[in-house]
């Protein structure tokens, strides 16, 4: 080969070894949701957005459907660094930071609106701090998980005395373990993927949550009364693990961060449309709904929750600033 030949052989290599990414990482990542899921999708284009402006020095691959575990498993996995990044649901992290319960209260937000404002102002970003100084974890955006509601297998809920000694399913929380007593049924612990066997076979009498998860789970075939009485509208994180995090440079900490934000906004869009889809869906497929026009007596219930989990100064403050959000 000729030097000249030679020259140019080595230039392109040369901008080969300069095109390739420079210690990869490879970043494993969980969430519950099926893959069609706006939590879904939303993760995966935050990948996508991670893997295009970082040159894929970080390749990132979420295992969907609860693939690595049962949430309160994937916690811990997250804290421990041994999973790099999640969406979780807030109300698993209740008993762990406190001062999140105040996003769980029922009847805290008055819509979807009051709620993206919350978590993307000063209360979101201290609650996000908070979370980081306990859990070893790092808030990088919030997603919609919409308005919950009850759903039944035997009966309809039309008001709370319907309720009475119900066995309804709750997340593992204290505050929604008492808010479902208060309403006068027993709550029942139970794990997210155990919610269909427990309704068919009868260990629960019913559950809470919102039309995308009662519908892609389908629990509309076993649960065939669904009532909304949009109780609760709590927020869930994308969240990374700091020991992960820590080992970032601040550039790419920034591009985590502001792609985060744009999956959010992906992940919002796709969940107000997939909200009217599986309402429509459930119901072309015979599920009775019934629409609670008038929540002031399930309200009136409410107020020994605000008063156990929201009665010191600092929690009274925190629902006084996120009630004055406009």
């Amino acid at each position: 080969m000729s030097k000249k030949g030679l020259t140019a052989v080595v230039a392109a290599a040369a901008l080969v070894i300069g095109a390739a990414p420079l210690s990869a990482q490879e970043w494993r990542g969980w969430n519950i949701h099926v893959p069609d899921y706006p939590n879904s999708r939303g993760l995966d284009r935050w990948t996508e957005l991670v893997a295009q402006r970082t040159n894929n020095r970080i390749r990132m691959r979420t295992f969907h459907s609860a693939q690595l575990g049962q949430q309160d498993e994937a916690i811990q996995q997250l804290r421990l660094g041994a999973i790099d990044f999640a969406n979780f649901n807030l109300s698993p992290l209740n008993n762990l930071v406190p001062e999140t319960q105040v996003l769980t209260l029922p009847f805290i937000f008055r819509d979807v609106s009051h709620v993206h404002k919350t978590v993307d102002g000063p209360v979101g970003d201290e609650l996000a701090k908070l979370i980081e100084q306990r859990l070893n974890m790092v808030v990088v955006s919030w997603f919609d998980a919409g308005a919950r509601s009850m759903y039944t297998r035997s009966r309809p809920i039309r008001t709370p005395a319907d309720m009475q000694g119900l066995k309804i399913r709750v997340q593992t929380s204290d505050l929604w373990v008492d808010l479902i007593r208060a309403l006068g049924a027993n709550a029942t612990p139970l794990p997210f993927g155990e919610v269909y066997t427990g309704l068919q076979t009868g260990v629960i009498d019913g559950a809470e949550n919102n039309w995308p998860s009662y519908e892609s789970q389908r629990h509309f075939e076993v649960a065939r009364f669904y009532s909304t009485t949009e109780h609760s509208n709590v927020p869930e994180i994308v969240v990374v693990s700091k020991t992960r995090w820590d080992r970032l440079s601040p550039a790419d900490r920034e591009i985590l961060r502001a792609t985060a934000r744009e999956a959010s906004a992906l992940q919002r869009q796709l969940w107000a449309e997939r909200e009217k889809t599986s309402r429509d869906k459930v119901i072309a497929a015979g599920v009775t709904v019934t629409e609670i026009t008038d929540r002031g007596p399930w309200q009136q219930l409410m107020a020994p929750l605000y008063e156990k989990y929201a009665g010191t100064p600092n929690m009274k403050a925190l629902v006084d600033r996120i009630r004055a959000v406009q």
